[in-house]
């Protein structure tokens, strides 16, 4: 069962009073969904975690991207209604257990396979097509990004065992992290992480800039 916190007992009718509160008028006071809302009698663990610690949800609004913002639940009172959406819920109880001083090198390779094609190379973040936005993950907890990988939010899609075992995970969560206080960028000099692209059309906007104040500089007129 998800806990609060460790060495805190659930509080389940907190739970239920911050469901009936915020969440049932979309979701159902029996978890059935609704028009605005899916159904959560077989969501996982992972899934109500990582929506109510990002601020996802409660949805601003319904079957509309949500982003990253501060939650109005404390831990602990996310912890108890987590605990108490599981226990009508016949989903997967347990949440990730991270580790972020895991094998980086690993996790680059991993990240390079799995996430920079959306996330970009430097995990800064890109459009990926119509109003979607793979938001960037240099603020993202570890926790979140563990979470984020198992469940998939929005249009990015979850990645199981098979495809990135508890080691890969790790060694994933670690890389980011890395990202995240390293100032990596492996094309070299960054402006503002801008990506390939936009700074290559800068590169080549200047250096021809340059190059024609260097013609017109030395060459001669008749």
């Amino acid at each position: 069962m998800a806990q609060p916190a460790a060495g805190e007992a659930v509080d389940f009718a907190q739970g239920r009073r911050l469901f009936v509160e915020h969440c049932s008028s979309c979701h159902g006071l029996a978890l059935q969904g609704s028009a605005q809302a899916p159904p959560l009698i077989n969501v996982d663990a992972v899934n109500v975690d990582f929506e109510l610690r990002t601020g996802r949800m409660p949805a601003e609004v319904p079957w509309e991207q949500e982003f990253s913002k501060a939650s109005p639940f404390t831990s602990r009172q996310i912890g108890n209604l987590v605990a108490y959406v599981m226990w009508r819920s016949s989903g997967n109880k347990t949440l990730p257990v991270v580790n972020t001083n895991a094998n980086v090198k690993r996790g680059s390779e991993i990240f390079a396979e799995n996430c920079q094609q959306c996330h970009g190379v430097s995990g800064h973040g890109d459009n990926v097509g119509y109003a979607d936005v793979a938001p960037s993950l240099m603020d993202t907890h570890p926790q979140q990004i563990a979470e984020a990988v198992r469940m998939g939010p929005d249009v990015m899609p979850p990645f199981g065992q098979k495809t990135i075992d508890e080691r890969g995970l790790n060694d994933l969560v670690s890389y980011v992290v890395f990202l995240q206080h390293a100032q990596y960028n492996p094309g070299g000099l960054h402006l503002a992480n801008l990506g390939p692209v936009a700074e290559g059309f800068i590169g080549w906007v200047f250096g021809l800039g340059l190059l024609l104040l260097l013609v017109r500089r030395i060459g001669t007129t008749e």
